[in-house]
């Protein structure tokens, strides 16, 4: 193992065991849902996949804290850290607005799109209920890029730990009624999803204020009014993340939806499948993320030479990673299909089929859609953030989108010709990507 291989793993591994933690927690408060029955698994399906979209589309503008406090921590610019978190703070405030809007109107949304009222409802509930969730959680995306961006992921580590304990001892208590409290059910879920929120951002903001290594970044000195240059470089180097990362997450909307049309089995189905896609995506995240941070940092201090071989190290990396998972799935789909369902039960059968397809082609577009995710944040790293958000909306709607329907309704090949679709997009935008790295490190490389 390389030095730089090291470097991208003591930086990701924290973010992905934290990342890791969070979907986990996720993957057992689903179970326990899915022990309320089978209307409200094929709901949950909705819930996972709206509140990633909706929450996920509103901090993506908050991804370029980040990359820039990365350069400037690279740059030893200590005071502009300080200034770059507290408009942060603000952007929080401010997208907070249109999410309470979506969460609370969720189910005429929902029945605009031709959704089951019987599932539609179910949804409310939780949305209704997670309501509470959304600013400290936005506040505390702030405090956790802080920290990814001057190496103390540690900190968020500790945080998601104690915050997952509360997040599953409130969901078990809440959901099914425990200690005498009444049995909330799905908004149960959501209750507990705000509690742990809460926790997070007090426990990150007592940290950033006490422990000694962040006093030299003044936090908490007010100065969002003196320096209106860091909101614009915010949404300079933001927007276009924002833009690709909405894009994706409607997307995937777009997805769920299609599948919704074609019954309660596929939308399980799909629902036993995303559970899995998040285990993955989300480490690969971390280290898309960890590429860009450690890349703008060499980028900042002017090592020019580190910038390829950090990409290139991130790169194989995940690899690794993705032919160990697409062997999971094609060798033991039934085994890690019973984790949800009994694969026993003969009622299940079809639902059991469909997930046994979902995931042979998951092995694959999982490969690809990793790789176009580390190229994306290695540009990042260079401030480039353009193009990546242009090749990505491209493939996906103009490939993706289209083609997935086609798949799945003209040719009627269901649920997996939806996927199938999606997978055309992620090859492409992965090639062309790749084409767009390797011009730019190797300029970068020759300085």
């Amino acid at each position: 193992m390389n030095e730089y291989t090291r470097r991208v793993i003591q930086l990701s591994l924290p973010m992905a065991i934290t990342q890791l933690i969070t979907v986990g927690s996720g993957f057992l408060c689903m179970t326990m849902l899915a022990e309320l029955g089978h209307e409200v698994l094929a709901a949950s399906a909705l819930i996972s996949s709206i509140s990633l979209t909706v929450l996920i589309t509103a901090i993506s503008l908050l991804f370029s804290l980040s990359i820039l406090i990365g350069h400037r921590f690279g740059e030893r610019d200590y005071l502009s850290i300080g200034t770059l978190l507290q408009h942060g703070w603000l952007i929080s405030l401010l997208i907070s607005i249109p999410t309470f809007l979506i969460f609370w109107y969720i189910y005429p949304i929902l029945i605009f799109f031709g959704q089951e009222k019987t599932i539609a409802k179910i949804v409310e509930e939780f949305f209704h209920a997670n309501i509470w969730r959304v600013i400290p959680f936005f506040l505390s995306v702030c405090n956790q890029q802080l920290c990814y961006g001057v190496h103390k992921q540690k900190i968020d580590l500790m945080a998601n730990l104690f915050g997952v304990i509360i997040l599953l001892l409130a969901s078990w208590i809440l959901i099914f009624g425990k200690f005498g409290f009444p049995a909330l059910g799905v908004a149960g879920f959501g209750y507990a999803s705000f509690l742990q929120g809460l926790f997070y951002f007090t426990f990150t903001t007592f940290c950033l204020y006490f422990l000694p290594d962040f006093k030299k970044f003044d936090l908490f000195r007010l100065r969002i009014h003196s320096s209106w240059s860091a909101l614009k470089e915010l949404f300079r180097v933001g927007w276009p993340i924002s833009l690709q990362i909405s894009g994706e997450m409607l997307s995937f909307l777009v997805a769920i939806t299609f599948i919704g049309w074609l019954g309660s089995n596929s939308l399980a189905a799909y629902q036993v499948i995303m559970q899995y896609q998040l285990l993955i995506v989300i480490p690969i995240f971390a280290i898309a993320q960890a590429s860009g941070i450690l890349i703008g940092q060499a980028y900042g201090a002017k090592k020019f030479a580190d910038i390829k071989k950090l990409g290139t190290a991130s790169i194989r990396l995940t690899c690794f990673i993705c032919i160990l998972t697409g062997l999971l799935f094609l060798l033991f789909p039934g085994q890690l299909s019973s984790l949800y369902l009994n694969v026993h039960d003969a009622n299940n059968a079809n639902t059991l089929h469909l997930i046994i397809v979902l995931f042979a082609i998951m092995a694959f577009s999982q490969f690809f859609d990793a790789i176009r995710n580390i190229l994306t944040g290695s540009l990042r790293g260079l401030l480039d953030t353009r193009f990546p958000m242009i090749i990505a909306l491209g493939s996906i709607w103009l490939i993706s989108v289209p083609l997935g329907y086609i798949l799945g309704f003209p040719l009627q090949l269901d649920v997996a010709g939806v996927m199938a679709g999606w997978l055309g997009g992620m090859v492409i935008g992965a090639i062309i990507l790749y084409y767009r790295w390797y011009k730019l490190s190797r300029k970068y490389e020759q300085r």
